[in-house]
């Protein structure tokens, strides 16, 4: 069996995606927004697009198209995002 985790996430993809927008989740958790697998996920993608822009042009398609095959979103848990960055709960 082959234990693909990374640095304590489900995997590679997962890491990597808390690593970029991790701080931006936790600070936007930390004001009271509750942070959902499919918001992450949505962030993400819009992110991805943004920067990508418009790929119509076709000597820029070839490297959009290369990046978004990179990412391996598929892969990312967007639950375990989600809840780590889920609010704390306050002792009452």
């Amino acid at each position: 069996m082959n234990d693909n985790t990374c640095n304590g996430w489900h995997n590679a993809a997962t890491w990597t995606v808390n690593l970029w927008f991790g701080d931006g989740w936790a600070e936007m958790a930390h004001e009271g927004m509750d942070i959902t697998p499919d918001y992450c996920r949505e962030q993400v993608e819009e992110a991805l697009e943004t920067m990508l822009g418009d790929m119509s042009d076709v000597k820029y398609a070839a490297l959009g198209n290369f990046i978004w095959d990179m990412m391996d979103l598929g892969s990312v848990d967007w639950y375990q995002l989600a809840a780590h960055h889920a609010p704390m709960e306050e002792d009452a």
